[in-house]
């Protein structure tokens, strides 16, 4: 599926900023009363469109809150394309990649807990083809990025094989990354671990997932304290707000 086509004539340009109006005061309820405590006709109100004009866009409210989930995670492809193309080694372009996940959570605390929802078949089944073509291409843009990078490092050495594919080790960092985010909404879960700063664990977490798969350079044998400051320096300014969190 290719990338959305911009808005040429007025109808299709008034359409899209509708649906961006409508976006994101979906999202505002979302994050104000989770799924279950409003409905159409709340956000109809707030748009001040009908609630047929609603249906024009979205097929329900899941077909909607998918358009919200996809509308975020096109952001978190689009900073993972800026990541990727940090100048460093392989690890430290994974590096940065891993960054941009942690500014993107920072950024939008909401996606993480809408992705759990979208997990569930009776979610997903209600909402529409396009929606979920849509949502997969998003979600297929981040995977490549990183795992192009798994297969340069693979290729280059910096990544011993050992056995797994490119395929798998990209399966592990983001498996422990989305895994790590969602548990880092849990308050008594990080009371439990002792952790004050979630972003920080995300982050060790990767980094013990890379020394596991012997991607160099190691930890020990590398300051990466240093890669984070070109990171935050050239990429992610506003980052450095997360990162002495």
């Amino acid at each position: 599926m290719a990338s959305e086509s911009l808005p040429v004539t007025r109808k299709e340009r008034e359409f899209f900023a509708r649906e961006k109006l409508i976006l994101t005061q979906a999202r505002r309820l979302l994050i104000e009363k989770g799924f279950q405590a409003w409905n159409m006709d709340q956000l109809a109100e707030a748009v001040e469109y009908s609630k047929g004009t609603l249906y024009q866009h979205f097929t329900s409210k899941e077909d909607l809150v998918l358009g919200v989930a996809t509308d975020s995670l096109k952001t978190r492809a689009d900073w993972f394309e800026k990541a990727s193309k940090f100048k460093g080694t392989t690890r430290e372009r994974s590096r940065a990649i891993g960054f941009a996940c942690c500014e993107f959570a920072e950024k939008c605390p909401d996606y993480f807990h809408i992705e759990m929802m979208l997990k569930s078949a009776s979610f997903w089944e209600k909402a529409s083809e396009k929606r979920r073509l849509a949502h997969a291409f998003q979600s297929a843009r981040c995977w490549r990025l990183l795992n192009n990078i798994v297969v340069e490092a693979m290729a280059l050495g910096d990544l011993p094989r050992d056995g797994h594919t490119p395929e798998q080790a990209t399966f592990a960092l983001v498996s422990v990354t989305v895994g790590s985010h969602v548990m880092s909404q849990e308050p008594q879960i990080l009371v439990q671990a002792g952790i004050t700063n979630p972003m920080k664990a995300v982050r060790l977490n990767q980094d013990m997932v890379c020394d596991g798969l012997g991607w160099k350079p190691l930890m020990k044998d590398f300051d990466y304290s240093e890669t984070d400051r070109r990171i935050v320096k050239e990429v992610f300014p506003d980052a450095v707000n997360w990162l002495n969190g």
